[in-house]
Formats: C-alpha cells, sequence, structure tokens
C-alpha cells in the first residue's frame, strides 16, 4: 500500500508549484502532484544513474513495443510501431501538429491555458466555442460549432479527458466530433494525457473510433500526468495517416532532440511495472473528488462539477458574490488556485486534487472561514 497521505516538503527543490507561485500560499493550481512517484520508477532511475554514463539514447523500437503493448492491455487495439513518433511532451507536439494544418484552430472553452496559448505559438486565429451543459454535464455544442466555421479553419484541438470541467466523453459524442472534423476537412489534433486518470466510464482514444478518426487526427499523450513525471519528458504522437506523418516529422525535424536517458527509464517503467500504484492512486483521488465535492456543496455560493476524469476540477463562483474568485482566495485564504480567466471563465477556479486530503481539508476549512 502506498502512503498518499504523506506529506512530502518540497519548497527548495526548484519546484514551479511550491516554490515558483509567488508567496506562502497554499498550492492547489499547476497540473502536477504532491505524492511520490512509483517506486519502480525511482528504482529505475537510481539504477541507471549508478551506471554513470548519459550519452544519447537509442531505444525507439523497445519503446515502441511497450507502447503497442499498453494499447493492447488497456483498450484491446492493436497499433502499429509505424504510427508512433516521439515528442518530448504533449504541448511542443501540439504546436506542431497545428502548425502543419496551415490555418486557423478551433477549440471549446473553458479550455486549459496552454492549448489557449497555442494560437500564439502556430501564428494563426482561434475560435473559441463554449461547452454546452446538457443533463448536468459539459458537452459539445455542435451547433454552435458549425455556425462557427469558415474556410480559414483547419484544425481542431480537443482535449480529452477535459482539461479542466473532467469530462470523460462518450462513444458517441466522439463520433459526431469525427463526423464534424470530416464533414469540414479538420485535423483533429487530440490531447490525451489524462486518458488513465479515469473515475467514471472508459477513455476511448480518438483514432481507434473508425476509419475515419484514424486518418484524420493526431494523437497526443505521455505517462506525464498519471505517474508524475512531468520534470521527466518524453511524450509521443500516434499518427496512423501516412501524409500527416510525413508533414508532422518535418515540422519537427531539428527541433525535436534525442529522449533524455533517465526519461526513457522512467517511460519504460510507468507502462510495464507500476499498474499496483495506478489502482491506488486512482481510488485515492476518487475519494479526493468526492471530499471536496462534499464539502463544496456545504459552501453557499459555491458549485462544483463532478469529475468523470482527471485531478483537476473546476469550482463555479459565479454565485458567491465574488468579483474576481482567483484573486480573493490568494489575497484572503492564501489559496492558490488556477485562475479561470486563463480558462475563459473569471468567475471560476481551477483546483489540483492530486495532494495529501490534508491539504484539502485545509484549504476548505480557511475557505468557510472567509465565506
Amino acid at each position: 500500500m502506498f502512503d498518499f497521505d504523506e506529506t512530502i516538503n518540497r519548497k527548495n527543490t526548484a519546484c514551479s508549484k511550491w516554490d515558483g507561485q509567488g508567496g506562502e500560499y497554499l498550492p492547489l493550481w499547476v497540473a502536477d502532484m504532491d505524492f511520490k512517484s512509483p517506486k519502480p520508477i525511482i528504482d529505475k532511475i537510481i539504477k541507471r544513474t549508478e551506471h554513470g554514463v548519459f550519452g544519447y539514447t537509442h531505444d525507439e523500437s523497445a519503446l515502441k513495443e511497450i507502447i503497442c503493448n499498453f494499447y493492447k492491455k488497456e483498450y484491446n487495439y492493436k497499433i502499429k510501431k509505424e504510427w508512433i513518433v516521439f515528442i518530448p511532451s504533449v504541448m511542443p507536439g501540439a504546436t506542431m501538429a497545428c502548425r502543419i494544418a496551415n490555418g486557423d484552430m478551433m477549440f471549446n472553452t473553458p479550455m486549459y491555458p496552454h492549448i489557449r496559448r497555442l494560437p500564439g505559438e502556430v501564428k494563426c486565429n482561434a475560435i473559441e466555442v463554449p461547452l454546452k451543459k446538457f443533463n448536468g454535464k459539459y458537452t459539445f455544442d455542435f451547433e454552435a460549432m458549425q455556425r462557427k466555421i469558415d474556410d480559414n479553419i483547419k484544425v481542431f484541438v480537443l482535449c480529452n479527458p477535459h482539461n479542466p470541467v473532467g469530462r470523460v466523453y462518450s462513444r458517441e459524442e466522439l463520433e459526431e466530433l469525427v463526423k464534424f472534423c470530416d464533414e469540414n476537412n479538420l485535423l483533429l489534433v487530440s490531447d490525451e494525457i489524462h486518458s488513465e486518470l479515469i473515475f467514471e466510464g472508459k477513455h476511448i482514444p480518438v483514432f481507434t473510433l473508425n476509419e475515419k478518426a484514424k486518418n484524420i487526427s493526431i494523437t497526443l499523450t505521455s505517462p506525464a500526468k498519471t505517474y508524475n513525471i512531468p520534470a521527466l519528458p518524453l511524450g509521443f504522437a500516434i499518427i496512423p495517416n501516412e501524409e500527416i506523418q510525413r508533414k508532422f516529422k518535418k515540422e519537427i525535424y531539428g527541433v525535436f532532440g534525442h529522449p533524455a536517458v533517465l526519461s526513457v527509464e522512467a517511460f519504460k517503467s510507468a507502462y510495464t511495472e507500476c499498474d499496483q500504484w495506478k489502482k491506488e492512486l486512482l481510488q485515492y483521488l476518487k475519494e479526493n473528488r468526492d471530499y471536496v465535492e462534499e464539502r463544496v456543496s456545504k459552501i453557499k455560493g459555491l458549485k462544483i462539477n463532478h469529475n468523470e476524469g482527471t485531478y483537476l476540477a473546476w469550482i463555479d463562483a459565479s454565485e458567491a458574490g465574488i468579483e474576481y474568485p482567483y484573486k480573493f482566495f490568494l489575497d484572503k485564504a492564501k489559496i492558490k488556485f488556477s485562475d479561470g480567466a486563463d480558462f475563459g471563465k473569471k468567475e471560476f477556479v481551477r483546483i489540483n486534487l492530486g495532494c495529501p486530503r490534508a491539504n484539502l481539508k485545509e484549504a476548505f476549512d480557511r475557505i468557510e472561514e472567509i465565506l
């Protein structure tokens, strides 16, 4: 049994979450977790460092075999090694994927900030279309998306599971999205980095849906979020369409270097040795989600979206009489959430559930006191 209640002092470790937050706050913002990574990963890294030589890596075939086995085990889907292209992490991959579309992009809001920064990185325009609420769940508003489409839009960026609203989209929703992209000649770029962090439902990799999905999509993912190794960056793109893959490889040529040797060790271990740790993590995160939902339900003016996946939750403070919730909680409670304005909704904040439950208790004790 792993002790997810253990408090680990991350201060003075060049840690963005704790050392880079601009003050003495309880940090519940940036998307990494306050848990030690799985012991098999740590052991592999220690063993590799003891070797003492850190030259260029050459292990692509073995890594691709691990990915193929993982997708067969998790999704009962056989992918080909030739579809896999290694990238430093998901967002550099997304930037390059959007560049090859050579046009404007569309995505839904709220959306996490790095995707909202993509237009600046790609140097294109973005059409933001709000998700709609249906039966209490956020989902695509295809009528609004169709109204906003024009000939300049060449790519749709999907985040599934969704950050920040925690949706795990159903097969029907994803099939309708593929149909929308296909009919409007859009490249579908799918960020699936949270795909293993599922509490309800089942994640469906977009390229597995049907032949259309396979032929118009670039799927981007990484073990970084699930196994808490974002500072050991290594991800991959799955691109079944040969022409799209050719363009992608041309775009990244000379930009993306060799995978770092310790990242390779962490990657291999994550996908082959950490199932039990992941199982315990998911149970703990689910209990954190339930705990936070209960606490929020007792605070007048706050509401929280029910997460089907991810350790990031979306809190609505629009009825709390607070002009700017992020700044209010920062100043009055000394809690650093992620600012909803960065996601397109100033009246919201995003909370990171990937921490010992004591941190969440402390946060909501403070919130109850000031509200």
